[in-house]
This record gives structure tokens, C-alpha cells and sequence, in this order.
């Protein structure tokens, strides 16, 4: 018995010194710390340069999701039980916080400051991707102006969002890589200038179908110069550089949505099956 039991102790201790001998070879003991890239390397290569633009789009769904001040709608919802009969049968509701812009609607709302720290880290996404493109070297020249263009129709959103939140806004447009408080307010016709200036480049270089699902093509695009040069139209207080020509420019931009876009020929085809729009 103590003969087979020093026998099989003997071989299990060799069998464990063999697996820790061959368990420990250079391959194992060298290190790659892949996750030590840094952005000034990563964001150089096409592929970082993709991924950068990717990371664009997902705060899109936060900004949405602040249904108070983005997703109320038309005139006749309110945040008092989704919508306000009073347009419809002439009964006076109570106004909202929401619905009215007096002395409660100010900074310590949490939403207000909510919107306003998404809009910005939006903008800073954008402006880190359109400032980064020109050292990209080794990506076609049509694919980076498109990825650019992404971005700034990105930005230019967002923009639009926050002129039309609170009028005069500081406009960063290009990578913020110190600390700073120096963020001056720029006038919300200068604000509107660049929004438009920013999209009707991305109107020349977007395709009319993306690349993939999801990313912004050029009916997007036309689509939100109609609805800027319908708001700066407005001209509300004479503050928004705009004028009657906005109007018709509007028209035209919504017109070619339209006709890019045309009404589906049966009920059924605006419910598409899951496997004609792949995530």
C-alpha cells in the first residue's frame, strides 16, 4: 500500500511540475496591454478614426429621451396628461412649467441642465472628430468627408437644439483638450450662420444612401436645412439673421425631401420586415 501510494503520489507531482513547466513559457510571460492604447495613437488610424465617429451617435438617444423639452410636439401637448384639450375645446388648463418660459423655468431644473450638459458633450464628440480628421492620412479621401460630415451634421443639431433653448450660446468648434472657462456667448444669428454653412457642406459630400443603417444620409440633411431656414425665417425679436428668402429656401429643401422620399404605395410596406433594416 505505501509502495502504490509514494507511486502515485510521485506521478501526480510530476504531472503538476510538468503542467506549471510547460504553463510558464515566454509567450505567456510577455506582455500586450492592449487596452493601453491612447487616443493621439488610436484616433490616427482609419480605424480608430471610424470608431471615433461611431461614438457620435450614441447620445442621440439620451438627448431624445428628454421628452419635456425635445419630444413634446405641437402646440397642443402638454406635460399636464400629454396633451391640452383647451386647444381643442377652448378650456383655459393651467400652464406647465414646460408649456410657459416664466421666472420657474431657469437653471435649477433638472431637465434644463440635463439637456444642456448632453448638447454640449454631443458637441465636444463632434468637434474632437472633425479636429482629429486631418491627420488622418490613410483613409479615402470621399469616405473621411463623408465621416466628417456626420459629425457636423451632428454638431449642427445639436446647435440647433440649444439656440433654440436659449437664444445666444457659446459655440465651441473645435477640440477642447484644456481646462478653461472662457466660453463666451456667440450671437444666435452667428450661431445659425454656421449651422447652415455646416450642413450645405454635408449636403455636397453625404451619399444619398449610408453606408449603413443609421447614419445620417442626405435626405437627413435636407430635412434639417428646411427646418433651420424655416425657424432663423422667423427672425424672432430680429435676432436671428434671418429673412422672407429663408422661407423659400424652407420650401425647396422640404420639397426635395419629398420627392426623395415618396408616400409608401401600400399601408403595409411602412412596416418593414426586421431583416430589411439590420442594425
Amino acid at each position: 500500500m505505501k509502495k502504490n501510494y509514494k507511486l502515485r503520489f510521485s506521478i501526480l507531482a510530476f504531472s503538476l511540475v510538468t503542467l506549471i513547466h510547460t504553463g510558464c513559457n515566454e509567450d505567456f510571460l510577455v506582455e500586450k496591454p492592449v487596452t493601453s492604447l491612447t487616443t493621439d495613437v488610436y484616433y490616427k488610424t482609419a480605424t480608430g478614426f471610424e470608431d471615433l465617429v461611431k461614438a457620435c451617435y450614441p447620445l442621440l438617444r439620451n438627448i431624445h429621451q428628454n421628452r419635456h423639452l425635445v419630444l413634446q410636439g405641437t402646440d397642443i401637448f402638454s406635460s399636464q396628461g400629454g396633451w391640452n384639450p383647451s386647444a381643442v375645446n377652448g378650456k383655459e388648463n393651467l400652464p406647465a412649467l414646460w408649456d410657459v418660459h416664466d421666472a420657474r423655468f431657469n437653471a435649477e431644473v433638472a431637465e434644463i441642465r440635463t439637456l444642456w450638459q448632453l448638447l454640449y458633450a454631443e458637441i465636444a464628440r463632434t468637434n474632437t472628430a472633425i479636429t482629429r480628421a486631418e491627420g488622418i492620412t490613410t483613409m479615402a479621401t470621399a469616405l473621411k468627408d463623408t465621416r466628417v460630415s456626420e459629425a457636423k451634421f451632428l454638431r449642427a443639431l445639436c446647435l440647433f437644439y440649444a439656440v433654440q433653448q436659449w437664444g445666444d450660446i457659446p459655440m465651441p468648434l473645435a477640440e477642447i483638450t484644456t481646462a478653461s472657462k472662457d466660453y463666451p456667448r456667440v450671437a444666435a444669428a452667428e450661431v445659425y450662420k454656421q449651422i447652415i454653412t455646416d450642413l450645405l457642406d454635408c449636403e455636397a459630400k453625404i451619399p444619398v444612401t449610408a453606408s449603413n443603417y443609421g447614419r445620417i444620409n442626405k435626405g437627413a440633411v435636407q430635412f434639417l436645412l428646411s427646418r433651420v431656414y424655416l425657424t432663423r425665417g422667423w427672425n424672432f425679436n430680429n435676432s436671428l439673421g434671418g429673412s422672407n428668402a429663408d422661407f423659400d429656401l424652407a420650401l425647396q429643401y422640404a420639397d426635395k425631401v419629398i420627392d426623395a422620399f415618396p408616400l409608401a404605395a401600400n399601408y403595409k410596406d411602412l412596416f418593414p420586415k426586421r431583416d430589411d433594416n439590420p442594425l
